[in-house]
């Protein structure tokens, strides 16, 4: 007999606690989708809230670049809050200026984003907002080639961050070199990443993360169990996957979804990051893989212009482009979150959650 405790639908009444933070560039390429964070704050919470009956908090980290590319500031961070206000206020706050070279100060950002306060219990998502790559990858024209140059390595904090039971998701704004990256720190924490070219999908894709995470969290942990008790075993991620789906076969759990589709699959670029310790080591790897652009092109909402000519390409662009400027209301590619069985994609990143979970020491802040 079943314990009242295992039944899906006594776990989804529970009051469920989240926090969300963003992690937002903020230099000048930005300008539509800051705009459609400002625009939205109120709707996310609301909807969350409604949907999920979650307690939730959030956070906000900004961040340009580091001196002398970028002399206004290197990061804007508020620790969590419940208040609504002030949330919005801080949003209003974000401006997109500036930037200097391509590669961003995304390393110090997630930094912060680590030593945020987060509850214990509580589902914890970490939205990366970037359209451009951190600093340290190789990528041309980097003032800061070596990384950060406070010191911090983004896949160290990844680490650590995935350890606390952060899960990052990594909303990337069109393509650039070594986008990459930005997959391969979600793949490191159990998370997703998310392409999109149009700013007016952000509100959508924020709240269907959030309710599949959610979800997800109310699993894990009896997959941590399943994966712990497995530990001294042979068996791979694969084959713990193909298990855990197994062991919640009959149990339902929300899962965000593209007009019908799955969230992409990550690149086998990614894993040149999700595998590395430090980011010394994936500059030492022999190849450019880690430079790749991404195979979504300028998003999954832009896909259909692949194989069109480069007129109608680019007029749907500018349509796309228009629609991220206006809100993109008449836009109907919207993403949603809907109940089905535990998926084995979702298994695999269970599976990367336990393990990074138990295994990961603490994380120990730079000494300046």
């Amino acid at each position: 007999m079943r314990n009242k405790s295992d039944e899906p639908e006594d776990a989804s009444q529970e009051k469920t606690e989240l926090d969300l933070v963003f992690v937002v560039d903020n230099t000048g390429s930005m300008g539509p989708w800051i705009r459609s964070a400002q625009d939205n704050v109120q709707r996310i919470i609301r909807e969350i809230v409604r949907e999920e009956s979650s307690d939730v908090r959030f956070a906000l980290v900004s961040y340009r670049d580091h001196p002398p590319q970028d002399r206004t500031f290197v990061t804007q961070t508020h620790d969590f809050t419940s208040n609504v206000s002030d949330m919005q206020l801080w949003v209003d706050e974000m401006k997109a200026y500036g930037g200097g070279d391509g590669p961003e100060a995304v390393a110090a950002a997630l930094y912060d984003a680590l030593h945020l306060n987060y509850r214990p219990n509580s589902t914890k998502i970490a939205v990366v907002i970037a359209d451009a790559p951190p600093h340290g990858l190789g990528c041309w024209g980097d003032g800061f080639p070596n990384g950060c140059p406070l010191g911090h390595d983004p896949l160290e904090i990844a680490r650590s961050l995935a350890g606390k039971g952060v899960t990052l998701y990594s909303v990337i704004c069109g393509n650039f070199e070594g986008q990459a990256f930005f997959q391969g720190i979600a793949k490191m924490t159990g998370g997703q990443y998310v392409p999109i070219s149009s700013a007016h999908l952000l509100a959508s894709v924020i709240v269907g993360g959030a309710q599949e995470e959610i979800s997800l969290e109310k699993l894990m942990q009896d997959a941590q169990k399943t994966v712990q008790a497995e530990e001294n075993t042979a068996l791979d991620d694969d084959e713990l996957a193909t298990k855990l789906q197994q062991a919640f076969r009959g149990r339902a759990c929300k899962q965000m979804r593209y007009r019908g589709s799955s969230m992409p699959d990550f690149e086998s670029s990614a894993a040149c990051y999700s595998s590395a310790c430090k980011l010394e080591d994936v500059r030492a790897a022999p190849g450019s893989s880690h430079l790749s652009f991404g195979a979504y092109g300028s998003g999954m909402d832009a896909k259909r212009t692949s194989g069109a000519p480069k007129s109608m390409a680019m007029r749907r662009m500018k349509r796309a482009t228009l629609a991220a400027e206006s809100g993109g209301e008449a836009d109907d590619l919207a993403f949603q979150s809907a109940s089905s069985a535990v998926s084995y994609a979702q298994c695999k990143r269970m599976v990367t959650k336990s393990k990074m979970r138990s295994a990961l020491p603490p994380f120990k802040k730079n000494e300046d």
